[in-house]
């Protein structure tokens, strides 16, 4: 009788083990956005096994970059070379056991990226990007940093809706940027811009113009679509691109908080985040907004990865304060009430 139920006893999860195998795997056949799921699940490693970024704290410059020493710190009384060494490299970007869990689940939970865009471009609330800030008004010295001003229509809304004394905004591409300094100086705005862009490495690219549709990631070769420019090299411009940590130093956020960082930039919001989150400084900013952009991507797959990649690393410091998939979403650091 005992062996019987020793037997009943091993038996039994084993039973349940398979049961449970073979129902998740069903789940992964039924339905849509399967192949996604299956290819994750075989080839792990050549979808979600890119390299995390290693920094060393000998990969903090020491000294500003000429390119960067006219870029002004946004609290007047800073000197961002003293800042430089309160920023510190993040040593463990590989995820943990439960990290990587909860990757494997986002991955699965977007596989069907169009209709969950869809359904986000349904229900946006598109003043949402600027009137959630609304309560920035009550604080005086808040401060701004726009990555991807494009023309300005969301600094414009930004600014009247929080009254922010202290914005900041990139663009990279001239064109563009010309069309924004001419809408600062009519509409008499207190905005400081420059004319570059922010990743990885201090490079230059030449790159096809395609309207608020412009990447830099369609130009890296890396991966990404490639969209052919209309016309000749009319239809062209040269950007200047530097390093993200160097220019959040610059601006002195190694030593104070900024407010807001809101990045729209077409791709580059994966590099810009990745590199905030391997150093401290993401420990200072307070609310970062961004637009995903799945388009500059030939392999949905790529892209589910980084994006996946990019909440975990934010879920370590900051918490989501409001998100329409693959559209917009903010999210706003650990403590804030």
């Amino acid at each position: 009788m005992s062996n019987h139920k020793n037997l009943r006893n091993y038996l039994l999860p084993l039973v349940l083990g398979v049961f449970m195998f073979g129902f998740y795997m069903l789940g992964l056949r039924e339905g849509e956005g399967t192949p996604i799921q299956q290819e994750f699940v075989v080839r792990e490693t050549v979808l979600c096994g890119m390299p995390f970024t290693r920094l060393t704290q000998e990969n903090i410059t020491l000294r500003m970059p000429k390119e960067l020493q006219s870029v002004k710190p946004i609290h007047v009384t800073t000197d961002a070379d003293k800042c430089i060494g309160k920023v510190k490299v993040n040593t463990q970007m590989e995820f943990s056991k439960s990290e990587n869990q909860t990757l494997y689940y986002c991955i699965q939970k977007n596989a069907e990226v169009s209709r969950l865009r869809t359904e986000s471009l349904n229900r946006l609330d598109r003043s949402l990007t600027s009137s959630y800030y609304k309560f920035l008004k009550k604080k005086p010295d808040a401060k701004i940093v726009e990555i991807g001003g494009y023309v300005g229509n969301l600094m414009s809304r930004l600014i009247r809706d929080t009254g922010v004394k202290t914005y900041v905004v990139l663009e990279p591409v001239p064109s563009f940027y010309k069309k924004l300094t001419d809408r600062i100086k009519r509409e008499a705005l207190a905005v400081t811009s420059y004319n570059f862009g922010l990743g990885k490495k201090e490079t230059e690219l030449t790159i096809g113009i395609q309207g608020d549709g412009t990447s830099l990631k369609k130009s890296k070769g890396d991966g990404a679509s490639l969209k052919k420019s209309q016309g000749s090299d009319k239809g062209k411009e040269t950007l200047k691109i530097v390093k993200v940590v160097d220019f959040f130093v610059q601006l002195g956020i190694g030593c104070h908080r900024l407010d807001l960082l809101t990045i729209n930039c077409e791709g580059c919001e994966f590099d810009v985040i990745e590199m905030l989150t391997s150093t401290s400084l993401v420990e200072n900013i307070d609310y970062i907004q961004f637009q995903p952009h799945n388009s500059v991507f030939n392999d949905a797959g790529t892209y589910l990865c980084l994006y996946c990649r990019l909440r975990r690393f934010l879920s370590r410091t900051h918490q989501v304060a409001y998100e329409y998939p693959h559209i917009w979403e903010t999210w706003k650091r650990k403590g804030i009430s």
